[in-house]
């Protein structure tokens, strides 16, 4: 039977591309395959045909494959489209021998996009609809009436195909660009769509339907014959489609089903199947997709240059141009936005590392962009740099220019990389092209990671508020923008990668011949540019022990601009959504803090003495609300820690509500913060109301799915409890509905009433999905405890996989240790979290027993641990 034939040829088809088949000759053979079933079926169906009625079919009808089918491109599992062509008086016979063809190939396993038509029809629906007259391109003539197929075929090439082409092209561009939108718009993707992913086999269909457009081909050999394509460009861009083809087989055929996701699980399957090993600091997995993004880069960057020299510009801007071309520099000529070298210099410009990049400079100066005849001269220059070609001082003084430009210095830096150039004068950045972090915090490359950094610093120039000011104060912006390019070169050489990169940027200082003062402050930027997030984050930023050994650390008011400013872009940079309002006020919070300590404006006072004159400000204000012994006991009740980090205006809230509340009783408020994006829920009640407050609080949110990004603890010396949590919902795409914020106030009401029993953890359905099976790089369970950063607290800081429910095992360990938590943080990088504790024992005394510190720590990493094996097997 047929279908035992098909599935015996696909079972060797795939054993082929096993045994090391290139993936050119895999999809040949499915191609070839698919057409012989289709083939076989209709001869078959034909038989059904009473003899006398066959020649109708025979002389006006045909069955064309189209789309990637068509191309002769057939995976394992893509669709197989084909078009019924008929003449247009087999109208009503047509429908019975193409659902018969149709039946056959879906009962022998076949998933068929299909249409039927005539060939008026095809030239008709081809000028009106993109898609189809695009999949009409790729018609390919697989049986039936091949005179009726070659009539189509002539008909539709001068009634649509070169009909019009700019037009066309255009309108393909803007849909390639869509897709960008949709599937990313960056080549250095962590986990890429091998289609349609930018760099993806799309941007080489793309590429092969404007030229069947404008050059009447769509062969990448016959682009090169014609001069179209050079040699160069033309292996690059074959054995890139070559890659992707034998990658994309191996996923299909791996999963029995389409699939186009390179996910991390399929890249450390497909990195240990092409025989790449872990080196001491490369994974396997890290140098296979190196080569992926080196394939994905060229066909990027080619099919980019082809495509813009392929759509023409119209007349009146070809006239404008000429107009208003003018030579600049002596070597260079401005035309309209596009620069290009002089012809009768080329050889000299290309010859000096500083011409090549005074090119560049003036690209940026008059936000032009380089012509594409230019382009192809730097391409082809590119892999034949010498080694000192831009070691020299003309040429770092130029690119120091670049660094030091009020706008465009990403734009700049992009080409600078894209062409080699960059790498040139900062040799470390060849080693991080296409570098992959193999983890599910950062979404891009370290070199597509270090450029976003710079575009996110010029970004934040462009918007309001502080940190639009502070960027603009800083005098040496070059020096910034130079930090953020070296900040993570030292990843992948082993180590702390701050402490590689120190030394790179050292290097690199050196290099470009740097004066003392620059060279220090740059050194510091890289080696420290974690450190900000880390205190930020990390630490109680009313605690005058943190923020005064900050202060010396930076020791400069500029210094400080710039960690601020770079701190804020590197994690901007790291992907969509990763700054949000509650981070950003940490790190300006903290800015705002330091830089009074750095100019002498903030008044540094005794602990005692802060906590006399909030008392006499809050007294001074409300003193009239209230009988005069409560209001004083209350504020004498007050923790130090409490009247200091807290704001006046939330102080008397606070108090406000604390008079409104029952003996032996709870009371829970919510508030939506529009602006930051959370939910504040505020709890206030007794110490005595039930052992475990806190870590039952946690539990009520966890089991709400809400994901907790700060906690504030408090207990005053009368037993009055104020806890806040600031939350953010991820059930709700805005701010939580009131029926939501009133359901988790009165649980949390009843769970610490005793009214309701605490939903353990590990029973809760988790709301954090990862988008791949596979967490790379997953750090185990880590303890550490901090006794010198506050002179009050233990810090304890948590280091683990997220899950939801985890803050409340935590706090539920920390409770059965006999632990009293002051305040907590919570930060969380996508499949990691840090949560942060400042803690002291019943006696209100940090812990310091080296016993009990053993025990403390192997106690939260069991519970940890056990809850994480829990939700893993759940």
């Amino acid at each position: 039977m047929l279908k035992d034939y098909l599935k015996k040829r696909l079972i060797e088809i795939q054993r082929h591309h096993a045994g090391g088949a290139t993936g050119e000759q895999v999809i040949a053979a499915l191609t070839d395959l698919t057409d012989e079933v289709i083939e076989r079926i209709y001869k078959g169906v034909l038989q059904e045909v009473p003899s006398g009625d066959r020649w109708k079919f025979e002389d006006g009808f045909a069955i064309v494959a189209l789309g990637g089918y068509g191309r002769g491109e057939r995976s394992p599992y893509s669709d197989i489209d084909i078009m019924f062509l008929h003449r247009p008086s087999l109208q009503d016979e047509i429908r019975k021998i193409a659902g018969a063809v149709l039946q056959n190939l879906w009962d022998v396993g076949f998933q068929v996009g299909h249409s039927t038509r005539t060939v008026n029809d095809c030239i008709v629906i081809g000028k009106k609809d993109l898609t189809v007259r695009t999949s009409l391109m790729e018609a390919r003539f697989l049986t039936g009436s091949r005179l009726l197929f070659d009539q189509f075929r002539l008909r539709y090439q001068r009634k649509v195909i070169y009909s019009r082409p700019d037009l066309f092209m255009k309108a393909k561009i803007r849909s390639r660009e869509a897709e960008y939108e949709q599937f990313g718009t960056t080549i250095h993707l962590l986990e890429p769509q091998i289609k349609k992913s930018r760099g993806g086999l799309r941007d080489l269909h793309l590429l092969r339907w404007l030229a069947q457009a404008r050059y009447q081909t769509a062969s990448l050999d016959q682009l090169k014959q014609q001069g179209i394509l050079s040699k160069q460009d033309h292996r690059a861009l074959t054995e890139a489609q070559e890659f992707l083809w034998r990658i994309r087989n191996e996923l299909h055929f791996f999963a029995g089903r389409c699939q186009d996701s390179l996910t991390f699980g399929e890249q450390i399957r497909l990195a240990a199947n092409g025989g790449y090993h872990d080196n001491p600091h490369l994974l396997g997995v890290e140098q296979f997709m190196q080569k992926y993004y080196d394939h994905t880069t060229a066909i990027a960057e080619i099919t980019g240059r082809y495509l813009e020299g392929m759509t023409s510009k119209n007349v009146w801007h070809r006239l404008r141009d000429r107009i208003t071309q003018r030579s600049i520099e002596n070597y260079y000529r401005l035309s309209g936005n596009e620069i290009s070298v002089l012809p009768e210099f080329r050889a000299e410009v290309l010859g000096r590392g500083d011409s090549v990049l005074s090119l560049f400079h003036l690209a940026q100066k008059n936000n032009a962009r380089l012509s594409v005849e230019t382009q192809g001269l730097l391409t082809d220059r590119m892999d034949q740099w010498a080694a000192d070609h831009f070691s020299d001082t003309a040429s770092y003084a130029v690119f120091l220019s670049i660094l030091s430009g009020t706008t465009g210095v990403a734009a700049a830096l992009r080409d600078l990389h894209r062409f080699r150039v960059l790498e040139q004068i900062l040799p470390a950045f060849k080693r991080v092209r296409g570098l992959m972090q193999f983890n599910l915090y950062h979404k891009y490359t370290v070199d597509e990671h270090s450029l976003r950094a710079v575009e996110e610093a010029e970004s934040l120039s462009r918007q309001d508020g502080l940190p639009a000011r502070i960027f603009h104060e800083v005098h040496r912006r070059e020096i910034l923008f130079l930090a953020l390019l070296l900040h993570d070169l030292g990843k992948g050489l082993g180590g702390d990668h701050s402490e590689a990169g120190a030394a790179i940027a050292l290097d690199a200082a050196h290099r470009l011949g740097l004066d003392s003062t620059a060279t220090e402050q740059l050194v510091f930027l890289v080696s420290q540019h974690l450190w900000m997030t880390h205190v930020a984050f990390r630490r109680d930023l009313s605690d005058d022990t943190v923020l005064l050994p900050f202060a010396k650390k930076v020791a400069t008011p500029e210094t400080l601009k710039m960690l601020y400013i770079l701190t804020m872009a590197d994690v901007m940079a790291v992907g969509p959504g990763t700054l949000t309002a509650w981070k950003q006020d940490l790190l300006s919070e903290l800015f705002t803090k330091t830089l009074e300590i750095l100019t002498g404006d903030a008044l540094i006072l005794a602990e005692d003495e802060k906590m006399k004159r909030i008392r006499q400000l809050i007294h001074s204000r409300i003193q009239d609300n209230y009988e005069a012994g409560w209001l004083e006991g209350q504020l004498s009740a007050m923790t130090s820690r409490y009247l200091i980090a807290t704001p006046p205006e939330r102080i008397i809230l606070d108090l406000k509500r604390v008079h409104e509340l029952q003996p032996k009783s709870v009371k829970a408020y919510a508030v939506n913060d529009v602006g930051r994006n959370l939910t504040e829920y505020s709890v206030y009640t007794f110490d005595d109301i039930t052992p475990g407050i806190f870590y039952k609080i946690t539990a009520v949110l966890a089991a709400k799915g809400l994901q907790i990004l700060n906690a504030t603890i408090t207990t005053w010396s009368n037993n009055i409890v104020v806890d806040t949590f600031q939350v953010q919902d991820p059930d709700f795409s805005g701010p939580p509905a009131s029926y939501r914020l009133k359901d988790v106030q009165d649980t949390i009401g009843l769970v610490l009433l005793g009214q309701r029993e605490v939903e353990h953890p590990a029973n809760v359905d988790t709301r954090i999905v990862s988008a791949s099976p596979v967490f790379p790089r997953t750090a185990p369970v880590q303890i550490e405890l901090d006794n010198t950063t506050s002179e009050k607290y233990t810090i304890i800081e948590v280091f683990a996989p997220d899950r939801t429910g985890l803050l409340s095992v935590i706090a539920q360990s920390i409770f059965v240790l006999d632990l009293s938590i002051q305040a907590a943080k919570v930060a969380t990088h996508l499949d990691q979290i840090v949560d942060i504790f400042h803690v002291v024992d019943r006696a209100g005394q940090k812990i310091v027993d080296p016993d009990r510190i053993r025990h403390l720590k192997a106690t939260l990493t069991q519970d940890i641990g056990r809850f994480l094996e829990t939700s893993r097997v759940q």
